[in-house]
């Protein structure tokens, strides 16, 4: 017989109860640079998990953009950039 805390251990994991990944707390702390934590916490439930290293690349890029005062020049994005910066804005859009 199984043991009751095991299965809703198990229960928990596969219906989202799982700790948040790096990928996650890293996406969080370069969206909250220069936006707030509840739109942050919107987008990263849109953008996908096979485009979040690239969007957490292109947002670091977008953030020393806005620091420095210099608008983001797409050249300077590889493609898979190109392709998170995307998820990203499109993420954003539907959290506004």
């Amino acid at each position: 017989m199984r043991s009751p805390i095991l299965v809703l251990a198990v229960a928990g994991l596969s219906l989202g109860g799982a700790a948040p990944t790096r990928a996650d707390d890293e996406f969080m702390r370069v969206c909250t640079e220069t936006t707030d934590q509840k739109t942050c916490q919107c987008m990263s439930t849109k953008v996908p998990p096979e485009k979040r290293a690239s969007a957490i690349d292109a947002m670091r890029k977008s953030n020393a953009a806005i620091v420095t005062g210099a608008p983001l020049d797409p050249s300077a994005l590889s493609q898979e950039q190109m392709l998170g910066l995307d998820a990203v804005v499109l993420a954003q859009a539907s959290c506004m």
